[in-house]
């Protein structure tokens, strides 16, 4: 089991490599009305692929059925689910700015779930070996970069061209030197009836961003 995740860990080692040298002079994300991304703002993540490909991002109940919570899709795209805050590295509400692709950033939902007293910040939960699965899940937490917080850090890495698409990928490169960690695009995995999203070397759940109106806690 330690040889295959370390194989996995090297595998996107190339990838990260090259997504380094882009970053700071990206283009800044564009939400679906052709408007930039800004940073601490409000904003639905929603599947781009109208009816089959489901609809936003919520939350639900881990594996084991209980906190931390778990980032999953709704199956509907009728439901934007929750709206989203995005923290990069050097952001102040004194500097907030636009979110760029291939930016490390952290992701927060804009929730009050009472039964999980814990930060609804995305995170990599430890490897799922039941489920053979690294999956994406809450309780990490904004800021403070460095090795000990790699699994809190995301980007958007825009995919296509004309029409304002992104994927997911996690994949610290702003946030430590080390290149010996985890580099995969982000997809949905089917697990205990819910779309799960989790690590994946095939298909990157396919995003668009709907601005929200909702002010930080």
């Amino acid at each position: 089991m330690k040889s295959s995740l370390l194989a996995l860990s090297l595998s996107f080692l190339f990838f990260t490599l090259l997504t380094k040298p882009l970053l700071g002079r990206s283009d800044p994300l564009l939400d679906l009305d052709g408007d930039k991304v800004e940073a601490g703002s409000a904003y639905y993540i929603v599947s781009i692929i109208i009816g089959a490909g489901g609809g936003g991002l919520t939350l639900s109940p881990n594996r084991n059925g209980s906190c931390p919570l778990d980032v999953t899709q709704h199956s509907s795209d009728l439901l934007r689910g929750y709206p989203m805050f995005f923290y990069p590295i050097n952001y102040s509400n004194e500097n907030r700015g636009y979110v760029h692709e291939s930016m490390d950033v952290n992701i927060q939902f804009y929730a009050n779930i009472i039964s999980c007293n814990e930060p609804m910040v995305w995170k990599v939960d430890n490897y799922d070996e039941k489920r053979g699965a690294w999956f994406i899940t809450t309780n990490g937490v904004v800021g403070n970069p460095g090795p000990q917080t790699l699994p809190n850090w995301f980007k958007f890495v825009k995919i296509g061209v004309g029409i304002n698409a992104y994927k997911i990928v996690h994949c610290p490169s702003d946030v430590s030197e080390s290149i010996v960690h985890l580099c995969s695009d982000v997809g949905i995995n089917y697990v205990e009836s819910a779309r799960r999203l989790a690590l994946t070397s095939t298909q990157p759940f396919r995003l668009g961003f709907i601005k929200a109106q909702v002010l930080p806690s």
